[in-house]
């Protein structure tokens, strides 16, 4: 494995992200802004921590060194063209820069196949954030990719942790389309994008994208729990509503054909 790694913003998926390098022999080291949070979460990984801020550039002072493959998961702030100037000036001695974005840049599918050339015409305020994101990677002088990530699930997080627990809304009428993606083949299609040649856009989804009601009623039956209930889409904050009701179903053509990406989850079904 080559590398070293430097993990920004290691949340959920950069903890699964950082265990599988590790597994793999990688040099890893992952950031949070918090130093108290980076030092246990890193002695917990095995691997080394520092903190830093994307918001304040003097912290990613000596961070990436020469050869290193940097991933960017954490969300955008204040100033996400800043932010990713940012770290694009302390990449500069970098082997690659991946970004990981968000379906979300794209506008309403109205039930269609969304590829990469689908209109970047977000209609959430991450959305807009992540496309000033992706347009600030442009100066980068190293190799970037940007994997615009449908809704993430796996262990602890997705429509099944949230019907156990019977949080789980379907918003207006569930015809709406949503992709997704396990955060297990998340994280391959990360390492395949800081190893493989391939730069720009690229989905990352799974196979199965379905209405939010089949979805939901589907899983709660396998789970015998009742039924989610439908709320108005008035009901919920505008980030959510523009979330589950934009009704796009996310290609993966090109995750599979250039990153190489066999996805051990490709559908949704399997999450239980």
């Amino acid at each position: 494995m080559s590398g070293p790694w430097i993990l920004v913003g290691c949340g959920y998926t950069g903890t699964r992200l950082a265990r599988a390098l590790v597994a793999q022999g990688a040099a890893v080291t992952i950031t949070r802004r918090d130093p108290a949070t980076v030092a246990d979460l890193a002695a917990s990984l095995g691997v080394h921590g520092t903190s830093a801020d994307l918001g304040r550039p003097a912290t990613l002072e000596g961070l990436v060194p020469p050869g290193a493959i940097v991933v960017c998961l954490a969300p955008p702030g204040t100033d996400p063209a800043a932010e990713i100037a940012a770290l694009v000036a302390a990449s500069q001695q970098a082997r690659k820069l991946v970004y990981v974005s968000s379906t979300g840049v794209y506008g309403p599918g109205g039930g269609a196949w969304v590829d990469e050339a689908w209109p970047l015409a977000p209609i959430t305020p991450s959305g807009r954030a992540r496309v000033v994101a992706e347009a600030a990677l442009q100066g980068a002088s190293v190799p970037t990719v940007a994997l615009r990530v449908a809704g993430i699930h796996g262990p602890g997080r997705g429509v099944v942790e949230r019907l156990k627990a019977g949080t789980y809304r379907i918003i207006g009428d569930g015809r709406a389309h949503v992709s997704r993606i396990h955060v297990d083949d998340l994280v391959t299609a990360i390492i395949a994008a800081g190893t493989t040649p391939a730069t720009g856009p690229i989905n990352i989804a799974d196979d199965d994208p379905a209405p939010i009601g089949e979805v939901g009623d589907t899983l709660a039956a396998a789970l015998g729990v009742a039924a989610p209930p439908r709320v108005a889409v008035e009901s919920v904050s505008p980030e959510v509503a523009g979330m589950l009701t934009a009704d796009r179903r996310i290609a993966n053509r090109r995750m599979k054909d250039e990153l190489g990406v066999v996805l051990r989850y490709p559908s949704w079904r399997s999450a239980i």
